[in-house]
């Protein structure tokens, strides 16, 4: 296994760790509680369990970030993806009307970075705050991944959409010992196909052109 791979492998272990913990909570120490607490606190669960799975992504891709930043690699020899993802702030002037000056400063910094090796600020790695699964394959794509993903695009909404809700104050939402324990096995799936994802692709060296 890739060194790289077993590093996000260990975060995996203590986020499913603190989840299962979670999940206990909720089953023996509210067992004398009435049900409008109990529903209190597998709501107040719901947060939680998406830091986790927003945590886990950015930081497993912030680590992949300062593992290729530490490779040098020749920017001519990476994919594409990785390569347009590394200019983004070259790029941003570029970004709807623009005028000549923008445009010659977009050359000036281009040029000058173009014989300098692949560099990637880890600024450019976000989830803001709203990690769908849109925003997810939007990630994976940036970094030339296989979405690894699909068959979860409901599971991963349904989260992000109920942290919303419940972070806004919303209270009608009723949240089940049944349905935390659910996005808990869920989360433990998606860290588990993103880790094969990564394995494969440092492995493989996919993050090279062919």
């Amino acid at each position: 296994m890739h060194q790289l791979t077993e590093e996000i492998l260990a975060s995996r272990e203590w986020r499913i760790r603190e989840l299962e913990a979670l999940k206990k909570i909720g089953i023996i120490a509210l067992n004398e509680y009435p049900l409008k607490v109990k529903q209190q606190y597998y709501r107040m669960c719901i947060p939680y369990i998406y830091a986790h799975w927003e945590g886990f992504v950015v930081e497993s891709f912030k680590l992949l970030i300062t593992y290729l930043n530490n490779e040098h690699l020749d920017k001519k020899m990476v994919i594409n993806e990785l390569y347009t993802f590394s200019l983004q702030n070259v790029l941003k002037p570029l970004a709807g009307k623009q005028s000549f000056e923008q445009s010659y400063q977009f050359v000036e910094r281009f040029v000058e970075d173009f014989d300098k090796e692949l560099y990637i600020d880890t600024s450019l790695l976000s989830a803001n705050s709203n990690l769908n699964y849109k925003q997810m394959t939007n990630i994976l794509s940036k970094f030339g991944m296989e979405n690894c993903l699909e068959g979860y695009k409901e599971d991963i909404n349904q989260l992000v959409n109920q942290r919303n809700s419940i972070a806004h104050g919303e209270n009608g939402i009723i949240i089940e010992e049944k349905h935390v324990s659910n996005k808990i096995s869920v989360l433990q799936e998606l860290f588990d196909s993103i880790i094969l994802e990564f394995e494969n692709y440092l492995s493989q060296k996919m993050y090279l052109k062919r």
